[in-house]
């Protein structure tokens, strides 16, 4: 178990986090560039407020954990902000809160693999509780229907149509080896936290279509996003001077707001990114 100490400076991290990606341009995605969507930027920072004292229990289980930052979350703002983003952190927090002499990465795998039908459960009832958007039926291990299977198992069925499921299944290999080197060295070269967080999410939109676009206006849809942004992020993430790209980032983000698409799984994994590598100081 850890101190008091530590749990404080985990809030601190994942407040931070919270606060990095509300502040970082993200085309589509609520920031104080734009902050005319309900909820909106209030609403956010709140929601990290509320969710983080559950999130660093250290006497909660993995299931636990997400169920009660999603209560927390509820009670102080009464919708869904932060389900993906609580569905990536739980997991890390919880590995970080138990690891002894064992890395990160290696620790988590070890949690996931020991979860239990419980744990998804919890996450299931999470899960409604939210309500988040495009939420479907599925035909095995349904969220509206009593789980059977371990939450790895639950998410590895998820994994082929769900970015969040997938770094369960591949124990966050998109977090360790593609968001998180990415977010430091964009650091490393502009010593900008915001402006490197709107590298990393236009690195993963461009890399890989959204999942919450997907399931609300089709895959087609959500790789014509990712193509359209493939060429910007390239200019911008080899740039001297993001900040030239102001502009064009806001009219791709009014364009994408108009339309009420929101790449919000993408801004979920650059926020576990940025965590994750903050994870590595404490």
């Amino acid at each position: 178990m850890r101190d008091p100490v530590a749990n404080s400076e985990l809030i601190d991290l994942y407040t931070h986090a919270c606060w990095i990606d509300i502040q970082a341009l993200k085309p589509g995605n609520t920031s104080i560039y734009s902050d005319t969507s309900s909820p909106g930027v209030g609403d956010f920072l709140e929601s990290a407020k509320a969710s983080a004292p559950p999130l660093v229990r250290p006497d909660l289980t993995l299931g636990n954990r997400i169920l009660q930052a999603v209560q927390a979350t509820h009670k102080a703002v009464g919708t869904n902000t932060n389900l993906g983003i609580i569905l990536l952190i739980a997991p890390l927090i919880h590995a970080w809160l138990a690891r002894t002499d064992t890395t990160l990465e290696v620790k988590l795998g070890e949690v996931l693999a020991h979860s239990s039908v419980q744990d998804t459960k919890y996450v299931f009832q999470a899960i409604r509780a939210a309500r988040p958007g495009g939420l479907g039926r599925a035909d095995e291990q349904d969220v509206y229907e009593e789980p059977t299977v371990s939450l790895l198992n639950a998410m590895e069925l998820s994994s082929s149509k769900d970015l969040i499921a997938h770094q369960y299944s591949s124990n966050f290999h998109d977090i360790f080896h593609f968001g998180m080197p990415y977010y430091r060295s964009l650091l490393a070269r502009w010593d900008d936290e915001c402006w490197a967080a709107s590298g990393v999410y236009l690195a993963f939109l461009a890399r890989y279509p959204d999942s919450l676009v997907a399931r609300k206006y089709g895959m087609l849809k959500a790789r014509e996003i990712s193509d359209m942004i493939t060429p910007l992020e390239k200019e911008f993430c080899r740039s001297d001077s993001p900040v030239r790209f102001k502009s064009r980032l806001l009219e791709i983000d009014s364009c994408l707001k108009r339309d009420r698409i929101n790449p919000g799984t993408t801004a979920d994994l650059t926020v576990a990114s940025i965590f994750a590598e903050g994870l590595g100081m404490l």
